[in-house]
């Protein structure tokens, strides 16, 4: 029981970093959980930036027809500026209207509108909808009826889409996108839960791993095998209720629903706790530094995490940073979150994708035990020789 004493009373002297570090983890929790966690029902319009350069009569009745049927942003026309707002989804999409949309269209020759949109987006097939559906019925009218000014056609084009109908979306759709939602919540754990753990070991190994602390331990009368067990002991115990929180803060603000998809999604972040626990207890017995604790933090966790698709969609990565990111254990994790987000019918094709990626996160962890012992000095204590010593 002394090691559990001694470990807690290192906790408790660092109490005020371990605190702060795991109420920032759990903010970053929260904040993508509000972010991603908005029902699916809740649909509001799409937003978009538009940018008309033309001043012709018809170019200001699409820019007015966009309006009402979107909700329009105002952003600077300057290309920093557009890749900065669909990247952090100010807007879903960007129109440009050319200057010689109206004439070309007078002179019934085709008129190209440059759309930009945020990557894997809904919206992109909700506008492209809306501007054949404006073009169409201008164009027809204007085919039908050439004899009638720009005047006449507009006014006949803006009664016809004046009719409105109401969209449905079928059930299985609301369920997607909130499987969706819940597998980027689910996702940012790979950061945060791995950070908090690789933390909270890592402190406590720095204190044994000083070498008068470490000199005292050998005079002990506890057995290293004994030790060794306490310390994992207590470790793992406070792994387990860091686990818990980080898992209750996201189904509660998420407001997932208990069932198969909640059960794999939680099954998930068991794989993430197991792979957490055992690479910071292999970095712990071989680190000594508090600086380099710092580095691999911000190195490992935090760069695996931009590489795997946790902060940046992993879609809009090039294909080298896809394939590098599939040698850490992040990337696993995320291609289950995503997996179990997608996936409606869980079926043996589900099951065989999942298995394969959840071995991946096994075998990390695996490994990293492994080194472990091949690295632990005192490795003696863990394992029984095979070689008896004779008399």
């Amino acid at each position: 029981m002394s090691v559990f004493k001694a470990t807690f009373a290192i906790f408790n002297k660092n109490s005020a970093t371990l605190i702060l570090s795991l109420a920032i983890s759990v903010f970053i929790s929260f904040t993508y959980s509000v972010s991603y966690g908005k029902p699916a029902e809740q649909l509001s319009k799409p937003t978009i930036a538009v940018f008309n350069r033309d001043h012709g009569a018809l170019a200001q009745h699409l820019e007015t027809y966009l309006a009402k049927s979107l909700t329009v942003v105002s952003i600077k026309d300057t290309q920093e500026s557009v890749d900065d707002a669909l990247f952090f989804k100010k807007v879903d999409s960007v129109v440009t209207i050319p200057a010689s949309f109206s004439e070309k269209i007078e002179q019934r020759k085709r008129a190209n509108l440059p759309v930009r949109v945020s990557p894997d987006s809904f919206s992109q097939v909700y506008i492209d909808s809306l501007l054949n559906n404006f073009l169409s019925t201008y164009q027809f009218y204007q085919s039908a009826f050439p004899a009638k000014t720009g005047t006449e056609l507009m006014a006949l084009t803006q009664k016809n889409l004046q009719t409105k109908g109401t969209v449905h979306f079928d059930s299985s759709y609301l369920q997607l996108k909130r499987q969706e939602s819940a597998g980027r919540i689910f996702g940012v754990l790979s950061y945060t839960l791995f950070m908090t753990i690789f933390g909270a070991i890592t402190l406590a190994s720095l204190a044994f791993n000083r070498k008068e602390i470490k000199t005292r331990n050998s005079c002990s009368p506890i057995s290293k095998r004994m030790f060794a067990i306490q310390h994992l002991g207590i470790q793992l115990i406070l792994c387990l209720a860091i686990w818990g929180i980080f898992v209750s803060v996201v189904l509660l603000t998420s407001k997932s629903a208990f069932g198969k998809t909640t059960l794999y999604f939680i099954l998930n972040t068991v794989l993430l706790f197991l792979m957490s626990v055992s690479f910071s207890i292999f970095i712990g017995r071989i680190v000594s530094n508090s600086n380099m604790i710092t580095g691999i933090n911000n190195v490992f966790i935090l760069g695996s995490a931009f590489i795997s698709g946790v902060f940046v969609q992993a879609d809009i990565l090039p294909e080298m940073v896809s394939k590098a990111a599939s040698f850490t254990p992040t990337y696993w994790y995320m291609k289950n979150c995503t997996l179990i987000g997608k996936t409606l019918q869980f079926n043996q094709a589900f099951l065989d994708e999942f298995l394969f990626n959840s071995f991946i996160l096994l075998l990390f962890t695996g490994i990293f035990l492994l080194l472990t012992l091949l690295t632990n000095k005192e490795r003696a204590a863990f394992y029984f020789s095979l070689k008896k010593s004779s008399i």
